[in-house]
């Protein structure tokens, strides 16, 4: 994953290591860079904005003779970092504890992943101790409520449906009632898929959150569609209302250019990202991991998010 940006950013440290950072060699190499990031599905005004923070770093900069490549990684990385770590996020079982039960109602197009996603972060929060319930609120899409009952199945959290054709924002309200009730420590509300065009849709969304009562919203961003994705984050934060981010498919994307993009243009936290097809596979966001998958280095995505395994 991320193979283009890595190659864009390797290839710039090398063209700088070996020469004077001036004006006139910082600034080809940076063309260059900001091209090459386009085509890993940077938004331009992402890239442009990368290429001019990277070029301010840059030039004037101190470099050790003999360590010219070392040097300039280092200036790179902190740009990186600086783009990065205000996307972090503090973990969902925090906001969890403190508010329960806690209420995270998920948005989307179709297609991107969420109910997957869904019980990949109950499975995460039952693997921390917590007891989560799912409201399956998708009443639309045929099928819908069987994927995500067997889903719960598969990992030992109960489901609140209603069948076809109800009122979404019944069932949600039905999951917060029980949650209550009999003291779960979340509820993660399965909705419809949407485009963000549909205005009833957004208004049915809408009416979601407000009678759930939801702490967040969580937007599912499908690394695979590339600039897309990050334009209907945009979209859907106008007309709903957007707190988080959780971004799938990154294992399968070469390219890697949706989260510069969100963290230039979105500018919401990453919860997660989705590097696989296991309930297991969702990693929390951490700006010196990415990085490190950047640079060259290794990232710590071999740490699955959560704790110990849940009890049987």
């Amino acid at each position: 994953m991320f193979g283009k940006l890595r190659e864009a950013l390797s290839d710039l440290r090398r063209a700088l290591s070996t020469k004077e950072l001036s004006e006139e060699e910082v600034s080809a190499a940076l063309e260059d860079l900001k091209w090459r990031l386009i085509e890993g599905e940077v938004a331009l005004d992402a890239a442009e904005g990368l290429a001019r923070d990277l070029r301010g770093a840059l030039l004037g900069a101190k470099v050790r003779r003999g360590h010219q490549e070392e040097d300039v990684s280092s200036l790179v990385r902190e740009v990186l970092l600086s783009w990065l770590r205000p996307l972090e996020a503090p973990p969902l079982e925090e906001g969890v504890r403190r508010a329960r039960p806690y209420v995270a109602v998920f948005l989307g197009i179709n297609g991107g992943g969420k109910t997957t996603t869904i019980a990949k972060v109950a499975y995460a929060l039952k693997r921390s101790g917590l007891r989560p319930i799912i409201a399956a609120a998708d009443t639309f899409r045929a099928g819908a409520i069987e994927q995500l009952s067997l889903h719960a199945q598969r990992i030992g959290v109960e489901v609140v449906s209603q069948g076809y054709g109800a009122d979404p924002a019944a069932v949600a309200r039905d999951a917060v009632e029980r949650a209550s009730s009999r003291r779960y420590d979340a509820v993660l509300v399965d909705t419809a898929g949407r485009m963000y065009t549909k205005s009833h849709l957004m208004d049915e969304l809408r009416k979601i959150v407000e009678v759930s009562g939801a702490h967040e919203r969580i937007m599912i961003v499908d690394a695979l569609t590339g600039n897309d994705a990050v334009s209907q984050a945009k979209e859907f934060d106008a007309a709903v209302g957007v707190d988080s981010v959780i971004v799938t498919k990154v294992d399968a994307d070469v390219r890697g250019g949706v989260v510069l993009t969100l963290a230039y243009e979105l500018r919401r936290p990453i919860r997660y990202l989705g590097v696989g097809q296991g309930y297991e596979d969702l990693r929390p966001f951490s700006a010196e991991a990415l990085v490190g998958e950047l640079l060259g280095g290794r990232g710590r995505w071999d740490v699955a998010a959560g704790g110990p395994p849940p009890r049987a």
